[in-house]
């Protein structure tokens, strides 16, 4: 007895598919189809140690931040003494952006951009920016004090000029905030430079 498929072709009774449109007449072979031609599931990549994607370099990084903070904390000594000398400052400052790039790329084994350099630098001229600012505010309210400002007169009163400049407190408050504009700039600006460098000198050295 002659079968006859969906596609309107006779079969004979033994045919195990349609020589026409090639559709199975047994389920067991429509199954074994149905399941050779379902896509197998798209396994997640597997994370390798040392390949993970770090955060982008900012202040929402952690460990940007951490490293930042302890290069700037560790440079507030050499920079303190450097005060002396506005050149040997900018020099500091640079090698304060150098250190945090150059650690930066040790931790995380990322490559590091002239860009991300730079911005780890500038990270770093903030945080000394920044306790350089709370020193000049305390130094500010302690001069607002009659007590205070005796206090420190008489301190500094070996230091030439500076007795004089504490005679007008307010013009003394109005330099130290003209100070801290030019010290935010030179910080940042000084502290970026040597981040770029390191990551360049970083990006050479990996070059086979």
């Amino acid at each position: 007895m002659e079968l006859r498929c969906t596609c309107g072709a006779y079969l004979p009774s033994d045919a195990r598919f349609c020589h026409k449109c090639g559709k199975p007449q047994y389920e067991e072979d429509a199954a074994r189809l149905a399941a050779e031609n379902t896509p197998a599931p798209v396994q997640a990549p597997l994370d390798v140690p040392g390949t993970a994607k770090t955060s982008p370099i900012g202040f929402g990084n952690l460990r940007a931040v951490t490293i930042t903070i302890a290069v700037a904390a560790v440079t507030l000594i050499p920079l303190s003494l450097a005060m002396i000398a506005p050149p040997l400052s900018l020099i500091v400052l640079a090698a304060a952006g150098y250190c945090a790039a150059y650690f930066y790329r040790r931790q995380t084994s990322q490559p590091l951009s002239a860009g991300g350099g730079a911005w780890l630098g500038v990270m770093t001229g903030i945080w000394l920016f920044v306790v350089f600012a709370l020193c000049a505010a305390v130094v500010s309210v302690k001069v607002s004090s009659p007590a205070d400002l005796a206090v420190m007169k008489a301190t500094l009163a070996h230091v030439p000029g500076a007795a004089n400049m504490l005679d007008d407190p307010h013009q003394f408050i109005v330099t130290i905030g003209e100070s801290l504009i030019l010290l935010f700039f030179l910080s940042t600006l000084s502290a970026a430079f040597g981040g770029m460098l390191a990551a360049r000198t970083l990006a050479r050295r990996s070059q086979p």
